[in-house]
């Protein structure tokens, strides 16, 4: 069985390995996927539709792996600005703000508290967490990683 450790490695060598594809592809520069000797039929069509749900999808599990090898670089609690957005020390959390929570789910089985991954957002009447939108913001243990 695999350990922890060559878990780890292997998501390293992997986001390695896809901004090489990126890279090789331009996928990220481009947001598409284009195929200048492309000549469209059904078939080619069809194969470039399939990448690009492949990239798409390829590019959320990028993004995934490198937020758990990114570093650390704000930790702290929320609390409420005057202007009723979140901070977490000198940074405002803005909507679509990547930060990781502290905190037990009550749905999770081992029931110890840990990092989840999300967003801050809003939805016209409250800020929440796009991981649990019941979860009270203020106060919560909050760490925000290198920027993605």
């Amino acid at each position: 069985m695999i350990k922890y450790e060559q878990w780890l490695r292997s998501a390293a060598a992997l986001q390695t390995q896809i901004e090489k594809f990126f890279k090789d592809t331009q996928y990220l520069d481009q947001e598409q996927v284009q195929i200048p000797d492309l000549i469209p039929n059904a078939e080619t069509l069809y194969v470039q539709e399939q990448l690009e749900h492949f990239c798409k999808e390829l590019e959320e599990a990028y993004y995934q792996v490198k937020r758990l090898n990114a570093d650390v670089v704000i930790t702290g609690k929320l609390r409420r600005g005057g202007n009723g957005r979140f901070w977490l020390e000198n940074e405002e959390l803005a909507c679509g703000r990547s930060v990781e929570l502290y905190y037990k789910d009550k749905r999770d089985i081992y029931g110890i508290e840990y990092w989840h991954a999300g967003k801050i957002d809003h939805n016209g009447d409250k800020y929440y967490f796009t991981g649990n939108r019941n979860l009270e913001l203020e106060g919560i243990p909050a760490r925000i990683k290198q920027h993605l």
